[in-house]
């Protein structure tokens, strides 16, 4: 008994010295080392102290190459605590410079869309006003959670492709031309462009893309139809919609709710995809959610929403 537990302490103290070396040196916890790293191999400690013990009952009779196993078994589980442990502080250095370059694409996001709120904050505020419908619809349509934060991302950025428009164009203070009008149809495939310089954006960036498709394949770009369209560009194209007919800042009328409603229920099957026009139409009629459209802090809102997915399981990398 006394040889198990001298076995354990050895074991023991073997580790708290390599362990708390390397929590000095890369400045991690050694109470989080314990807790992952040797508690999980424990049962192993038992184990081998039992051997331990039963190797020097047996060396009477056995002699010399009792100590011999012995000795082979402890450094052999020297070799792989240390490797264990080297282990976890790669895992740990990875975790840390994942959540880095998370923070740093929410910084590039956050410095496009406030760069284009500076230039038009019609536009900004639309983009953050259809975020936010496009993860309620997904969120209703019971799509994941990972789908849910890829159409709140493709949301805040669908149009920054009009980032690179002229100011009259983009303010639209000026009668449009047959050109101005190629220029604006233009905007999905400029947006797509930008985005997906952004690494790890290539899914955000074909919803933007295909965010103007139509069901019936008369939209724009690349003319899609019905399930050629990304699903989640079809979840955007309804909340885009909606947004343009209802809000106060468009360039046309804001039409009244339940008119704008009844438009997209006309336009289902034809421009946008009927069951996501459904249950948009269920989250604005049945929620009891605040789906403003005319506020200033809105943009800051789901900014704040996007960070605070940002940093999870790669938010929005494969």
């Amino acid at each position: 008994m006394i040889v198990f537990a001298v076995c354990i302490a050895t074991n023991f103290l073997n580790f708290l010295l390599i362990a708390g070396y390397l929590s000095v040196r890369d400045r991690t916890s050694l109470a989080e080392a314990i807790r992952e790293i040797y508690l999980p191999v424990l049962s192993w400690e038992v184990a081998m102290g039992a051997l331990t013990a039963a190797t020097v009952l047996a060396y009477q009779d056995v002699g010399l190459v009792s100590v011999a196993i012995v000795a082979a078994i402890v450094l052999s589980y020297r070799h792989l605590l240390r490797a264990a442990i080297d282990a976890q502080a790669q895992r740990d250095q990875l975790r840390n410079q994942v959540d880095e370059l998370d923070a740093l694409h929410h910084g590039v996001l956050r410095v496009l869309l406030e760069t284009l709120a500076m230039r038009d904050r019609m536009t900004a505020r639309h983009s953050a006003a259809v975020a936010r419908f496009a993860k309620a619809t997904a969120a209703a349509a019971g799509l994941p959670r990972r789908e849910q934060e890829l159409v709140h991302a493709a949301g805040l950025l669908h149009d920054i492709g009009k980032f690179t428009f002229p100011d009259d164009t983009l303010a639209g203070s000026s009668q449009l031309t047959e050109a101005d009008w190629a220029l604006i149809r233009s905007h999905p495939q400029r947006g797509a462009e930008i985005v997906g310089r952004v690494r790890g954006y290539a899914d955000v960036a074909e919803i933007v893309l295909s965010h103007h498709e139509r069901i019936d394949g008369r939209g724009y770009p690349r003319g899609l139809a019905g399930d050629e369209i990304p699903l989640l560009a079809r979840v955007l194209a309804v909340a885009d919609c909606f947004d343009v007919m209802t809000a106060h800042d468009s360039y046309r009328r804001p039409m009244p709710v339940p008119e704008a409603l009844g438009e997209l229920r006309r336009v289902a099957g034809t421009q946008l995809d009927e069951r996501f026009v459904e249950v948009f139409i269920g989250v604005i009629e049945g929620s009891g959610l605040d789906f403003r459209h005319a506020d200033d802090e809105i943009l800051e809102t789901e900014l704040t929403t996007r960070a605070s997915h940002g940093s999870r399981a790669g938010s929005l990398r494969r």
